[in-house]
């Protein structure tokens, strides 16, 4: 059976004007929700501003202002579950990497070894993933220039980018744990 309701929602778009409309009720919405999982109202505000990119970027896909709202709340928990995975990485790094007594010649040898021992494991990643690595940290540069001088899609970017650093750093656990 034909449903012509079905249709017209599929063929109908959020316009800019309409995006906009909604964009101060969508972003209180994002800030709240932040805070019930337990951010601070800066964290927060910083969780609804990359919400609110993330849904301009999508706002032509959106049908309704009831899909924007439905987008809204999933793309808030995704943020959040994201910041919270990335505050735990670089914690549980900081973790794995030694502090140092600048004056001991013993912890400015082992220092040394230890950046070395990272740029070989750097060296032994596959070739793009390494290439990647080296240019987002070493030369810090930007997803999107790195996407172009590869001629890769940014997402693809990120991917390499995650693989590197996530099997640098259990490289790194299994050294510290010998």
């Amino acid at each position: 059976m034909f449903n012509f309701l079905r249709v017209v929602r599929y063929i109908y778009v959020m316009t800019q004007k309409e995006f906009i409309y909604q964009a101060g009720e969508t972003r209180a919405k994002a800030v709240s929700l932040a805070g019930q999982y337990g951010y601070s109202q800066d964290d927060a505000e910083d969780i609804a501003q990359d919400v609110m990119l993330k849904l301009w970027n999508l706002h032509e896909q959106l049908n309704d202002v009831a899909h924007l709202k439905a987008s809204a709340v999933i793309t808030t928990k995704r943020v959040c579950i994201d910041r919270w995975r990335t505050t735990h990485q670089h914690a549980e790094l900081a973790g794995t990497m030694p502090l140092i007594d600048e004056d001991s010649l013993h912890d400015q040898l082992e220092y040394t070894e230890l950046e070395h021992w990272i740029g070989e494991q750097i060296d032994s990643l596959p070739s793009t993933a390494g290439m990647v690595l080296k240019m987002r940290q070493l030369e810090h540069r930007e997803l999107g220039e790195i996407a172009d001088i590869l001629g890769i899609q940014q997402t693809s970017v990120s991917t390499l980018l995650s693989r590197a650093r996530s099997e640098l750093l259990n490289k790194l656990k299994r050294r510290n744990q010998q």
